[in-house]
């Protein structure tokens, strides 16, 4: 039993050794009729007899996926801001059982790293079997994790976290005519993108000047200002390079049932009007319907956006799998403030009344006893005082004397001018 499991065992060892010799090819011809162009663009390869990835060129710290070569700068360059620093990284493979926040799909992705390094580094793939003046357009998922240490140098204060990170330089190109020198002037790039502790989809696109094209992913680990970063990681996952003139299959159609011609005619339904290929829906997004011969590339330059916003917008995870007749969100209205009607102005309350102290009870004056009126006297009738709310007893009784005062004046007055007018006709 034991020797039927070593056999087994030493069977899969060599079909491992087969199949790694097989895809280690520098060269690698275009996959008929496939989208993807790329030898293990999703980085999914595995070796059961090494259970890792095999070594490039004998060197131990580089491991790389069969059908990608490793490229890196020893040297250091004159333009590096901590020469001292600088370091060869170090290519793996990432597991998605150890590390899933480092895996964009599948179970592996490409990995490189310099611990407490500087670096300028990335991969390449040459392709070949291309139709000089195809289109082409290259795409790559990458993200980055640079930790500045804190109390300790060895170890990230933000755990799998970035930390005061460093440039990092990221980007992807084609070089059009299958150079593979990274640095060369015809290789097209891409805009650089920082992306820390996120995946973020990069692509450039370049049309074919040869049979053979090579596309690049490229770092480069910048301390600008030479402050030490202990972690300069790079990760490198689910890869694309396609045809952008590639016709897409057209499906066979049905055959015509034959009419009975002893039916009547029926009217024919109105042609419905093709879909424009922007339209607003009536909550205001702007959606745009694929058509044939359409990517999300051209559809993000066709309308100003972002090719990664358009991916965010549409839930969509793979840039090169859209569908004619699909509908792409291209926009989504800005949520604007509603000005409601102003208030009424509120009716002030009243003041609240302020409690008064207690009025002493009136003493009611004495009643004087008036003389009776003569009969030949004529009383004017005195205006009576009004007494005000706070008038108080004491100015009550003062007001009642000054009257009686008054009415005994007026009294005498008209006495007195009664008498002179008796004197004058007795005279």
């Amino acid at each position: 039993m034991f020797r039927r499991q070593g056999r087994f065992q030493r069977v899969l060892w060599v079909m491992g050794i087969i199949l790694s010799s097989l895809a280690l090819v520098s060269g690698v011809h275009a996959q008929q009729g496939s989208t993807n162009l790329l030898v293990n663009g999703d980085f999914e390869y595995f070796d059961w007899g090494i259970r890792s990835w095999p070594l490039q060129d004998g060197i131990q710290e580089v491991q790389v996926c069969p059908g990608w070569r490793a490229y890196y700068v020893d040297n250091v360059p004159a333009t590096a801001q901590a020469p001292e620093y600088w370091r060869r990284p170090e290519f793996r493979d990432v597991k998605a059982t150890e590390y899933p926040n480092r895996v964009h799909s599948g179970w592996f992705a490409a990995k490189y790293f310099s611990f407490a390094g500087q670096h300028e580094a990335g991969f390449y793939q040459q392709v070949s079997g291309i139709t000089p003046g195809t289109p082409l357009r290259f795409s790559a998922y990458m993200q980055f994790w640079s930790c500045m240490a804190a109390k300790e140098w060895n170890i990230c204060p933000t755990g799998d976290k970035s930390n005061n990170p460093s440039k990092m330089h990221p980007r992807v190109g084609i070089d059009p005519t299958g150079g593979t020198d990274p640095w060369s002037p015809n290789v097209v790039w891409s805009p650089e993108i920082e992306a820390f502790d996120v995946w973020t989809y990069y692509e450039v696109e370049a049309v074919a000047r040869n049979s053979t094209v090579t596309v690049f992913t490229y770092s480069h680990a910048d301390w600008t200002e030479g402050i030490f970063r202990m972690h300069n990681d790079v990760y490198v996952d689910d890869a694309v390079l396609i045809a952008l003139n590639e016709v897409p299959a057209t499906a066979t159609p049905a055959p015509t049932a034959t009419r009975d011609p002893s039916l009547p005619t029926s009217t024919p339904a109105p042609t419905a009007t093709p879909a424009t290929t922007a339209t607003p829906r009536p909550d205001g997004a702007i959606v745009h319907v694929v058509q044939a011969g359409d990517t999300l590339s051209s559809i993000a330059k066709k309308y100003q956006v972002p090719a990664e916003t358009l991916l965010q917008l549409n839930g969509l995870t793979d840039a090169n799998k859209i569908l004619v007749g699909q509908e792409l969100v291209i926009s989504v209205p800005t949520a604007t403030a509603t000005l409601l009607p102003p208030l009424p102005t509120p009716t002030p309350l009243p003041p609240t009344p302020t409690a008064l102290p207690p009025t002493p009870t009136a003493v009611p004056p004495t009643a004087t006893a008036l003389p009776s009126p003569t009969p030949n006297l004529i009383v004017t009738p005195t205006a009576t005082a009004l007494l005000s709310p706070t008038s108080t007893p004491q100015a009550t009784s003062h007001a009642s004397s000054w009257g009686f005062v008054g009415g005994i004046g007026v009294a005498l007055l008209v006495g007195l001018g009664g008498g002179l007018m008796l004197g004058k006709k007795r005279h």
